[in-house]
């Protein structure tokens, strides 16, 4: 009895305490007057071994107590409703204006509960506001006349795709660099790959005005896999085993098992999908040569570049080199530096590899458009129903958010992802996101003060995400059985540990003119060999690095926060 009164006593106390540090009349500049770390103490003050939960009820007041307009955010989204995000993201980022049990999807609710907590525990009011179908690229000369002109209406937090992000608006020094604002509570070391992902989207590798994590799900949604048919490849065991594994499949075995253990081995390369495709091939419209109405291993569209960028940027080889700039005359003594490589050998040899698989049979490059679902007008669409109807191994190069269309959600037969291939076993695997996703930009114009409120709030959401990208996979995969329902966790393991940013793709949309690595290997219909892209490669690199140059020099001009 006295342990449950003492306790008792020491829960007011805590409660009264954290109501009076609330409760605090601060000046209109809200918390200036703390240090500079006053995050950082308030967090490790007494809670060294805090959990997640303790860490934010501490950090709380640092935000409640500042001035009521600091406490007001303004976010701006755009649905940017491509292909890849065919549901948008509206309801994983702000979910639905009120939830109700069996109605309301799971994933929606998670969304609604974990927004509110942080709307309650932070003391702020967040406005969302869409501009619909538009992606940033249309609304870049709107946005840098709000941002220039410091406008009182500007959202202080833009949300839209890193590709439009870059090319648009970073390069005018649009956006605040949150991370050298003292006391942040963003968390840039956090583990995982998420500070990594900032530091490699940073062309100076040193500001950060991207935050990213789960609470952006449409980041988790571009990452890039190549789903495959299990069922399909069970089915053809006799003849896919040869190829796989080197040896004659037994009696009534299914070998898609057998499949995910050789992913997880590393042996997972180009050269081994043009096997499987060759020996998957069955000429059904018997025309003598690969075609759409055939039985197919893989089937890639050339129509748009997104196909081409992630064959070309998944490859764990870096197509440009950093370099720290050693003259001690040159102003730009001791910075990093982008450069494009006097040669080309590491996309060469992605070129050959990607090339090798579409020179052979069973697979198939294809200029038809994305509409299109029947055998009189086969588009992509009808590619991707015959996925579902068992008449294609792998569906193609896609993002994880496309899983979420009809023909994979109405499909009979089961199917997983894994990886993109590698060129050489020696690789390690790298899982690109596609254009990095969504991500969050904070006008320049916001106060440090509301900058930090704007960073609280997403660490929250981002650190409460985790049961809500679980829900996600699980509801855009299917392969879910008593036998193997561990093998899809295990590629999503794999490709999720195993991120790259996109770099090399973002500097060649950032640096843009008419020649593009991805688009000249989209353009070249997966065909372009190593000696074939040398000339190309040579004839333009030089007038590239010029842009690039310029592009990192504008950057060296923005000022970080106490600078």
């Amino acid at each position: 009895m006295k342990r449950q009164i003492v306790l008792l006593l020491l829960l007011v106390f805590l409660a009264i305490a954290l109501v009076s540090c609330g409760a605090q009349t601060p000046e209109d500049t809200g918390v200036q007057t703390a240090s500079p770390d006053a995050a950082a103490d308030t967090a490790d003050e007494g809670t060294a071994a805090a959990t997640t939960a303790d860490r934010w009820v501490a950090l709380a007041p640092q935000v409640t107590i500042m001035a009521d307009r600091l406490r007001n955010l303004r976010f701006e989204i755009s649905t940017f409703g491509n292909a890849e995000k065919s549901s948008k993201n509206k309801p994983y980022i702000v979910g639905p204006d009120k939830i109700a049990d069996g109605e309301t999807p799971v994933i929606e609710q998670m969304v609604y509960r974990r927004n509110q907590a942080a709307y309650q525990l932070l003391g702020i009011n967040v406005e969302y506001v869409f501009w619909d179908d538009l992606a940033w690229a249309k609304q870049a000369g709107r946005i840098i006349e709000l941002v220039q002109a410091k406008a009182v209406d500007a959202p202080d937090l833009f949300v839209n795709g890193m590709y439009d992000l870059n090319k648009t608006l970073l390069t005018v020094g649009a956006f605040r660099d949150i991370r050298s604002i003292h006391g942040s509570f963003f968390d840039f070391d956090a583990e995982g790959w998420m500070k990594s992902w900032m530091e490699d989207m940073s062309f100076t590798g040193d500001r950060a005005y991207v935050l990213g994590g789960d609470y952006f799900i449409d980041l988790l949604r571009t990452i890039s896999v190549l789903p495959f048919n299990v069922d399909l490849m069970d089915r053809n065991a006799a003849n896919l085993a040869p190829a796989l594994l080197g040896e004659v499949a037994a009696e009534d075995e299914g070998i898609s098992a057998r499949f995910f253990d050789l992913v997880e081995e590393g042996k997972w390369t180009w050269d081994l999908l043009g096997k499987l495709c060759e020996a998957i091939w069955v000429d059904s419209d018997g025309n003598g040569q690969d075609s759409i109405g055939d039985q197919l291993g893989i089937l890639a569209d050339t129509r748009i570049s997104m196909t081409a960028g992630i064959y070309c940027y998944s490859n764990n080889e870096r197509l440009f080199e950093t370099k720290v700039i050693e003259d001690p005359n040159s102003k730009y003594y001791n910075k990093r530096w982008i450069y494009y490589p006097g040669s080309m050998d590491a996309l060469g040899d992605i070129f050959d590899a990607v090339s090798s698989v579409y020179l052979g049979k069973g697979s198939l490059a294809t200029d038809a458009p994305v509409e299109g679902d029947t055998p009189e007008s086969p588009g992509l669409a009808y590619h991707w129903i015959k996925f579902g109807q068992g008449e294609t191994l792998f569906a193609g190069a896609c993002v994880l958010g496309a899983l979420e269309d009809n023909a994979f959600q109405q499909m009979h037969d089961l199917y997983s992802v894994v990886p993109l291939p590698k060129v050489s076993v020696e690789q390690k695997y790298n899982s690109l996101i596609h254009d990095t996703g969504d991500a969050g930009a904070i006008n320049v114009n916001a106060e440090p003060l509301k900058a930090k409120v704007i960073s609280a709030y997403l660490q929250y959401c981002t650190e409460h995400s985790k049961n809500i990208r679980t829900e996600f996979l699980q509801t855009v995969t299917k392969y879910k059985t008593a036998v193997y329902n561990q093998g899809t966790d295990r590629m999503l393991e794999l490709i999720y540990a195993n991120i790259v940013g996109g770099r090399d793709k973002m500097i060649e949309n950032v640096v843009g003119g008419d020649i593009k690595w991805h688009e000249e290997m989209k353009k070249s219909g997966f065909t372009y060999t190593a000696s074939d892209f040398v000339s190309v490669y040579e004839a333009n690199y030089p007038s590239k690095q010029n842009v690039l140059d310029d592009i990192i020099r504008k950057w060296y001009t923005y000022p970080k926060e106490g600078e």
